[in-house]
């Protein structure tokens, strides 16, 4: 593995790493420490399962390569590269260890797809749909805060006076990209490393795009705000650097909720069989009594041998 994507783990480290890597993806060093902990958390399963090499996993290893072949040419794209790395993981673990094991190695492997970056077209489409909400969004929070603001595209202009508008450029870095790739990660994080049925964890994971989008309008809206009641110095300082650091924290609580929702829409159904007279469950309940009745002759005739 490691001669095989040598270049690709090189690159990858190099935009990355939380050092002097893009900062869009500064949260990808996480990834692979989310899934080695996920094991972690299930190693008595995993080495109670048993091992059965098996035939399937043979073609998804060859088909690794393949693809790796097929991003270097003719597709030159590093994230069809990128993308090797997992289905070779997957074609290795069926081919050496079986589904047993695979039943709890197939969510750390899928997890490293988070920590790749995007192909710069697919950011670019993704980002410039994700400026126009926040910047639509936030002008008309601007509006009911009692704001006079526009919008133009992917700014938003707002009315002071006498004097030119002010205009802010929601720019790509503050679109909701960097919050978007990084609650995905944590909503899946959070997740898979807990105890829930399937579906509430993909519901979870799925949560933390319009929470993510939800806290980045919010942190425009809070830039207009500052920029008309404070500063300019304030309302940039706002947006770029302290504001995505605090918009983490209500983030993590809003993932909190929607975990505490499904806890509480969901109803535990008991089992009739447990309720039923003729399971053995039952039948303890009703000889409680007996025990207590056969306690209380056993006190009453040992109290009165004691008056004797």
């Amino acid at each position: 593995m490691c001669l095989l994507f040598r270049t690709n783990l090189s690159r990858l480290w190099d935009k990355t790493n939380p050092i002097y890597g893009e900062a869009n993806w500064s949260h990808s060093i996480c990834v692979p420490i989310v899934g080695l902990y996920y094991l972690y958390l299930r190693r008595d399963e995993l080495f109670a399962a048993r091992i059965k090499p098996a035939i399937e996993g043979l073609p998804i290893l060859l088909a690794g390569p393949l693809v790796l072949l097929y991003g270097i040419y003719p597709g030159q794209n590093d994230y069809i590269k990128d993308l090797a790395i997992p289905v070779t993981l997957i074609g290795l673990v069926l081919f050496t260890c079986g589904w047993q094991v695979m039943k709890y190695m197939w969510f750390p492997i899928l997890f490293l797809v988070c920590a790749f970056p995007w192909p710069g077209l697919v950011y670019s489409r993704i980002a410039g749909p994700l400026q126009q909400l926040a910047a639509t969004v936030a002008v008309e929070v601007l509006k009911l805060t009692g704001v006079e603001a526009a919008q133009n595209g992917t700014k938003i202009m707002i009315a002071r006076g006498i004097l030119p508008p002010r205009v802010l450029n929601v720019a790509e870095a503050c679109a909701g990209m960097r919050s978007l790739m990084t609650f995905i990660t944590v909503g899946a994080a959070m997740a898979f490393l807990s105890v829930r049925p399937l579906w509430q964890k993909l519901v979870i994971t799925a949560s933390a795009i319009p929470i993510a989008i939800f806290c980045n309008v919010m942190r425009v809206s809070g830039q207009g705000l500052l920029d008309k009641y404070g500063s300019q110095e304030w309302s940039e300082g706002f947006a770029h650097q302290f504001a995505g650091m605090v918009m983490l924290v209500p983030a993590f609580f809003l993932l909190l909720l929607v975990g505490i929702i499904l806890d509480m829409a969901v109803i535990d159904v008991a089992d009739p069989a447990a309720s039923s007279p003729r399971s053995n469950g039952a039948a303890k309940p009703a000889s409680q009594p007996q025990v207590l009745t056969r306690r209380r002759a056993v006190s009453k005739q040992s109290s009165s041998e004691n008056r004797r």
